[in-house]
């Protein structure tokens, strides 16, 4: 297989890459290890942020670019939230002209509503079902521009010649072999590490990292991976996002007794610690929305009162639902440029994936699909530009292959005797408790060491259950992006955004920087 522009991701970063790459008349693929929809933009339910300032409270893009810069905590990109902020109207014409119907204000004016961190009424909503409005109407374009997608494969390993791109190695599911994609140029868009949180997480089960990983073997650094965003109201017991919809439209948190204790559209990382807070004096913590109008829940958080129904058989016009955080961003990737750019040409990584400094610390709440859908669209550009120098394919290394092959080889014998899921849940588990939301030195260096024994104990583990080579290979990403994590966490000595230490509670000016991590530093 071979083409200009290989996307590997199909949220919304890699499908409008894909839209745009097909656009400018690329020979294009995406390729997903799963479903296209099994994605954490299909799970973004709240809004996409963009300053049209139709609510009559003075936003626009200034603002904008104010506030994301303040909600980076001091380690932002200047020019990458400059370049983001001014797009994202663009942005988000370009989406309804692709087919979405956001919710709309009686003048016919795109409707907005407020999120955590913002002063202003900047998210673009389509009543509580957002990302599944934007990636169905980019599905079905898609289709319509007939872009191939290659569904269950999963990206191995990047292959490289001069430092410069040449393929991907992928997993077939199917036919349980290695097969090998040639392209001139690449875009990783296949997501965060968010599901290392298992059990603890909004996040998608394929969600492991799997880009900064590959990433990080094929020799470029992880920037900032300390800074984990975890979102305040996941529904108590499942993986399930209340989302900031619920507090934009007048929704409560409250304590045991009902009274409120936080102001609840504080960025998210306050907010978060907040609740934790109550939950460590053994207090339960819920979401009212017994004051909100019967309308505004019917229309604008329907989606949210079907699945409390369906998964707690509760009511949100009567009863308190009970919350509790959830890991739900992850701001840390690959070091890029500005644009996606990586130090191995003709290679991009964006959204979650990579690291353009357009976060900083915490995201500002709505800007994820924003972000996307901007930096999607300029990296295929940039993407078709390095295509285009190439005169011919930069051509594979037979080793590489063969490497991929003996790998899927081990650890089809491997996954004979090994339960991964049980794997994934203890990583889950030290990484909540160890590198969540409050953390000190001891606790992070244990998680080090922990997801070290596991790597070397890996081949000698023997159980009853077998799993699959896909979750040995997601196992074995897990593991690299977690000590990876810990290894990042350990680093900053000191709390800024999301990453909050009570060994070192205040801010510290010597470490406005950004935290890079090297395959050799692990």
């Amino acid at each position: 297989m071979k083409y200009d522009v290989i996307i590997i991701g199909s949220g919304i970063a890699g499908m409008r890459a894909a839209i745009e790459a097909k656009e400018l008349g690329a020979n294009v693929v995406i390729i997903t290890k799963s479903s296209p929809s099994a994605n954490n933009s299909f799970m973004a339910k709240g809004g996409i942020n963009a300053a049209f300032g139709n609510m009559g409270d003075a936003d626009n893009i200034f603002q904008h670019i104010a506030e994301t810069l303040k909600s980076s905590v001091d380690i932002g990109n200047e020019e990458s939230i400059r370049i983001f902020c001014e797009q994202a109207p663009t942005a988000v014409r370009e989406l309804i002209g692709y087919g979405v119907e956001f919710t709309r204000l009686p003048n016919g004016k795109i409707a907005q509503r407020p999120f955590g961190g913002s002063k202003f009424k900047r998210t673009v909503y389509a009543a509580d079902e957002t990302g599944p409005a934007i990636m169905k109407a980019l599905y079905e374009v898609i289709k319509n521009y007939e872009i191939d997608i290659i569904k269950n494969h999963m990206a191995i390993n990047l292959m490289t010649k001069n430092n410069i791109i040449s393929g991907v190695t992928l997993f077939d599911e199917e036919t349980q072999k290695v097969v090998v994609c040639e392209g001139k140029s690449i875009i990783l868009a296949s997501g965060g590490f968010g599901s290392l949180y298992k059990n603890y997480t909004s996040n998608v089960k394929d969600a492991t990292g799997d880009a900064i990983a590959m990433g990080l073997r094929a020799g470029l650094k992880a920037m900032n991976l300390e800074f984990v965003q975890f979102h305040p109201t996941g529904l108590e017991g499942t993986n399930f996002l209340l989302s900031e919809a619920a507090r934009a439209e007048g929704g409560k948190l409250v304590d045991e007794k009902g009274e409120s204790f936080v102001d609840e559209l504080n960025t998210r990382d306050f907010v978060t610690r907040a609740i934790f807070k109550e939950m460590q004096k053994g207090n339960k913590v819920y979401l009212d929305l017994r004051d909100v109008p019967q309308e505004v829940i019917d229309t604008k958080l329907i989606g949210i009162k079907k699945r409390v129904h369906t998964l707690k058989k509760l009511d949100p016009s009567h009863d308190l639902i009970p919350v509790t955080p959830v890991a739900h961003y992850t701001m840390g990737g690959i070091e890029t440029d500005v644009i996606g750019r990586t130090s191995i040409k003709g290679l991009f990584i964006v959204g979650e994936a990579g690291d353009n400094g357009v976060n900083g610390a915490n995201r500002l709440g709505g800007n994820s699909l924003s972000q996307g859908a901007v930096f999607g669209k300029i990296s295929a550009y940039e993407a078709i530009k390095f295509a285009n120098k190439m005169k011919k394919f930069n051509g594979v290394d037979y080793y590489d292959i063969t490497n991929d092959i003996e790998l899927v080889n081990r650890l089809k014998k491997l996954a004979e005797h090994i339960d991964t899921n049980a794997l994934r849940n203890e990583i889950g588990q030290i990484m909540f408790e160890k590198i969540g939301i409050i953390r000190t030195e001891s606790d992070m260096q244990e998680a080090l060491e922990k997801f070290e024994a596991m790597e070397r104990t890996l081949e000698s583990i023997q159980n009853d259950k077998s799993s699959t080579v896909k979750s040995m290979l997601e196992l074995i990403n897990s593991l690299l992006v977690a000590k990876a994590v810990a290894k990042s966490a350990l680093l900053r000595e000191e709390s800024r955004g999301s990453h909050f230490r009570i060994d070192f509670p205040e801010k510290d000016r010597k470490f406005k920087i950004n935290t890079l991590i090297g395959i050799k530093d692990l």
